[in-house]
């Protein structure tokens, strides 16, 4: 899972200097005694060193302070407003794993099937059939999403290719069984890709998901910082992510 962080700005860290002192606490004392954090955790807030989402707001709470005074002006102002820049600010809220990744296939008379291998590819020529598969540490619903070559994003979960967005834990493919396709072909220009999986025990609260029929939908600058700001505001989201060579 993504682990979100926060820093304090100076004036931030004035205030919670001032709060200790208010309190008659040390950084110590808030370390020790409070039980807060450890020592180095409480030691990289007041040196404006990122920490955990969760641990600067129970040092705000445990102070006093209101968190969303102390964070630093560039956690909350002047957002990222090109598709780029929000695809960034996204793949700083992900993990890199290889638990997830394309799988060659190969055509036979019974009709298309997979290619044996320990391992996903990370290289895969223009023209080639593959699948994805992604293997769920828990049960959940899936949000699946590609960045092209092109740099064209794309919701491939929920759409025609895959309907079923509550899935089991334990592997799943796409193109799903119910799909018009067996596979996806390559195409396009060499370059990376990259694929974005969300993981949430409830339905994404998003009013832009495609239908279980729909073709997938391409996805704006609008859709993508909606789908920053709703990982940001659900910490239990698992957020990752794997990338590969198109050539």
């Amino acid at each position: 899972m993504a682990k979100r962080t926060l820093v304090a700005s100076p004036k931030g860290i004035e205030k919670a200097r001032y709060a200790l002192i208010r309190k008659n606490w040390t950084q110590q004392a808030l370390a020790d005694d409070v039980q807060v954090a450890s020592w180095a955790t409480i030691s990289k807030f007041f040196n404006r060193v990122p920490i955990s989402y969760h641990i600067f707001i129970e040092i705000c709470t445990m102070l006093d302070l209101d968190w969303q005074d102390i964070t630093t002006a560039d956690n909350q102002k002047q957002p990222p407003t090109t598709l780029a820049e929000i695809w960034q600010q996204l793949q700083s809220l992900g993990s890199p794993t290889e638990k997830m990744g394309l799988v060659l296939v190969k055509e036979e008379t019974l009709g298309w099937s997979r290619q044996a291998s320990s391992i996903y590819e990370k290289s895969v020529p223009l023209g080639s059939r593959i699948r994805f598969e992604i293997n769920m540490e828990s049960a959940g619903y899936l949000l699946l999403i590609q960045k092209d070559t092109s740099g064209k994003v794309w919701c491939f979960c929920p759409s025609c290719f895959a309907p079923q967005t509550q899935l089991n834990q334990g592997r799943t493919v796409l193109p799903q069984a119910d799909s018009p396709m067996k596979s996806f072909q390559i195409e396009g220009v060499p370059g990376k890709e990259i694929v974005f999986a969300i993981i949430t025990a409830e339905i994404p609260n998003l009013d832009w998901l495609p239908q279980p029929n729909d073709e997938p939908l391409e996805l704006t600058e609008n859709h993508l910082s909606q789908l920053c700001n709703f990982i940001s505001n659900n910490m239990d989201c698992n957020v990752i992510y794997t990338e590969y060579e198109v050539r």
